[in-house]
C-alpha cells in the first residue's frame, strides 16, 4: 500500500515550530538592520540642511536666516491653513501645506533645500502617530484634515532668531559663532514628550531649549559651565525643546537614544538629549556675565 505523501498533524507542528523559532532569531537582526538603514538615510537629509546652510551663508553674507521662517515665507495663515486652530504649531503635520506640493509658499532657506531627498526622518513616521503628546497637537490636531508628518529637522533657536524671548543670547552671523563644530544648524526633535525633559514635542521650525530667562537662571546654577546645563531632574528641570532620541533608544524608552543633528563645520553626527542645550549653544562654553 502506498503511504500518502501528505504531512502528518506532527510533522506540520514541528514545521510550524522550526519556523516560530527561526523567526524568533531573525526579527531582532532584521529590526536592527532597518534601524540602522533608516538612521543612515536620516543622516544622508541632514547633510544636505548641512550643505543648504553652508550655501545660504555664503550667499548673505554670513547672516542666518529666520529659524521660525526657515520652511516658509511667513509667519501668517496660508489658505490651506484657514481652519487649522494653531497652524505653526501643527505646520510639520499638515499635508495641505507640503512643501513638496506647494514650493511657493517656501521661505528663504527653502530654495537651497529643494534637492534634498527628505524633510522627515523613516524613523520618525512611525511615531508621530495621530494620538501625539505634543501638547499643542493635543490641543488642537484635529483640525488639520490632511494628516501628512512630512518634516521633523528644525532649526537653532539661537542662530538668527528675532523673537524677543532670545534677543540676549542669539547671534546674527556665522562669524559669531565660537565653536561651530559643536553647534547644529539643524536637529531632529521627536513628536514624544517627557515632561521631567522637555515641555513640547515637535510643534514648529525651530529648537529652542529655553529663553533668556530661562537660560539665564540655568549658567547661574552651573557656575556659567554652558555644558553642565542638561534637561531632567538631575539637570536644571524641564526644557521647552530636546534633541529626538527615537535612534538606537534602548527598549521601552524611545527617549533614551540619539538625535541626528547637523552641524555649522559641515558634519552630521547623532547627540542624546542630554547634550541639547551644550550644542545649541552659540557662543563661549564658559559664558559669565561681562
Amino acid at each position: 500500500m502506498r503511504r500518502s505523501s501528505a504531512f502528518t498533524l506532527i510533522e506540520l507542528l514541528v514545521v510550524i515550530a522550526v519556523i516560530a523559532v527561526l523567526m524568533g532569531i531573525l526579527m531582532p537582526a532584521l529590526n536592527k538592520a532597518k534601524e540602522l538603514a533608516q538612521g543612515i538615510a536620516c543622516k544622508g537629509n541632514l547633510k544636505n540642511y548641512a550643505y543648504a546652510m553652508s550655501m545660504y551663508l555664503d550667499d548673505n553674507d554670513g547672516k542666518f536666516c529666520r529659524p521660525e521662517m526657515c520652511y516658509f515665507s511667513q509667519l501668517t495663515a496660508f489658505p490651506f491653513e484657514a481652519a487649522v486652530s494653531d497652524f505653526l504649531h501643527l505646520r510639520w503635520c499638515n499635508g495641505d501645506i507640503d512643501l513638496k506640493k506647494h514650493p511657493e509658499y517656501g521661505g528663504a532657506l527653502y530654495r537651497y533645500l529643494t534637492d534634498a531627498r527628505a524633510f522627515i526622518c523613516p524613523t520618525f513616521k512611525t511615531l508621530a502617530v495621530r494620538n501625539s503628546d505634543d501638547q499643542f497637537f493635543q490641543a488642537t490636531g484635529a483640525t488639520v484634515k490632511d494628516y501628512k508628518p512630512w518634516y521633523n529637522y528644525t532649526m537653532n533657536a539661537y542662530l538668527g532668531s528675532e523673537y524677543s524671548d532670545v534677543a540676549q543670547m542669539r547671534v546674527r552671523k556665522v562669524s559669531e559663532v565660537k565653536h561651530p563644530s559643536t553647534t547644529f544648524s539643524f536637529a531632529e526633535e521627536s513628536s514624544l514628550v517627557d515632561t521631567a525633559y522637555n515641555q513640547s514635542g515637535l510643534n514648529d521650525t525651530f529648537m529652542i531649549p529655553g529663553s533668556d530667562a530661562m537660560v539665564k537662571n540655568w549658567l547661574g546654577r552651573v557656575a556659567y559651565d554652558v555644558r553642565r546645563v542638561v534637561p531632567g531632574p538631575d539637570g536644571v528641570g524641564q526644557f521647552y525643546d530636546v534633541v529626538a532620541g527615537f535612534h538606537n533608544a534602548p527598549s521601552g524608552d524611545k527617549l533614551g537614544g540619539r538625535g541626528n543633528c547637523a552641524f555649522l563645520d559641515g558634519h552630521v553626527d547623532a547627540h542624546p538629549r542630554s547634550e541639547t542645550f551644550y550644542l545649541a549653544w552659540p557662543r563661549e562654553y564658559d559664558y559669565r556675565p561681562k
